[in-house]
């Protein structure tokens, strides 16, 4: 079961990953604040259609405790993760933004550790190691231009923090909320909070004068994100430890990386490849060391 779960958390951050440069391109032609709107919007309609088929109790019969976790989840995972991150990587040279990204998953085990007061053993706090230092191989091997911002880095850094707080709340809710309806209900909350936003953010804005495949490009990130991705994590976030999660936020930047070069036609380096390399090593030894405690705890109870 955790093998499976860490194939959907990893999936779910490559959609995430895959959505960076197709956000960057989205944003030239749809103010940002009217793009979240419109993002949300698509996938509750497209959630509302699939919900039906979801077995298990409905979101009506959730306690406060539980909705107010959803509103942490679409203030934080949703909305407030890509303002800062669209926002950030305007703002400042892509070579910091990637490097600020890159420790997600140092900051998921340190948030993690806050909350469940379990700090990882020293091999995991040495794969999560492996990981953030592939990571950093890769964007200091990309060579991005830019001009760095101290905001820009800021608003980076607090999309970090951010998707670290998504991770972790999202372990406790998925264990009590079937996937596609906490999808939705996470999307719907985010809705709400994004219209007054979009209102504001409107001003002269003239939807007529973006072009039709930008359009097409963001109903598929609203798609991708929103309804693939959260259904994705939602459904193995709740069966793997918080250490192992963070290491799959791993795939997000390295994502990034392909897509960019496949979309944007950005140059792949030998250190960028390297470092690609150490991220799949890391997340390889961790799903084989998890796999072996499990089993290990698995014979103990016998």
């Amino acid at each position: 079961m955790r093998s499976s779960a860490l194939i959907s958390l990893i999936a779910a951050m490559s959609f995430t990953g895959a959505n960076v440069p197709f956000g960057k391109a989205i944003v030239l032609e749809i103010p940002v604040l009217v793009f979240l709107a419109f993002r949300f919007a698509v996938a509750s309609l497209a959630l509302v259609v699939v919900v039906r088929d979801e077995p298990g109790p409905r979101l009506t019969i959730l306690d406060a405790r539980r909705w107010g976790e959803i509103a942490v989840l679409a203030a934080v995972g949703s909305l407030l993760f890509t303002l800062f991150m669209l926002e950030g990587t305007r703002r400042t040279a892509a070579v910091d933004a990637g490097i600020i990204t890159a420790t997600i998953p140092a900051t998921v085990a340190l948030i993690g550790t806050a909350v469940t007061r379990r700090l990882p053993t020293p091999g995991q706090g040495l794969l999560i190691g492996l990981a953030v230092a592939g990571l950093v191989a890769i964007q200091a091997g990309g060579g991005g231009g830019g001009a760095s911002s101290l905001g820009g880095n800021a608003l980076v850094g607090l999309a970090v923090a951010c998707e670290a707080i998504f991770v972790v709340v999202s372990q406790r809710t998925s264990a009590l909320v079937r996937p596609i309806r906490l999808s939705l209900a996470v999307s719907l909350a985010s809705l709400a909070l994004a219209l007054p936003l979009a209102a504001w953010g409107w001003g002269s804005f003239d939807p007529s004068t973006v072009m039709w495949s930008t359009w097409l490009l963001a109903i598929w990130y609203a798609l991708s994100s929103s309804v693939f991705c959260t259904i994705l994590w939602y459904r193995g976030a709740a069966h793997v430890p918080t250490w192992l999660a963070g290491l799959a936020t791993a795939a997000l930047p390295v994502t990034a990386i392909v897509v960019s070069a496949l979309f944007l036609g950005e140059p792949v380096s030998g250190a960028q490849l390297a470092g690609a390399a150490l991220v799949i090593v890391a997340i390889a030894a961790g799903a084989f060391s998890e796999a072996r405690a499990a089993e290990a705890r698995r014979r103990a109870m016998q």
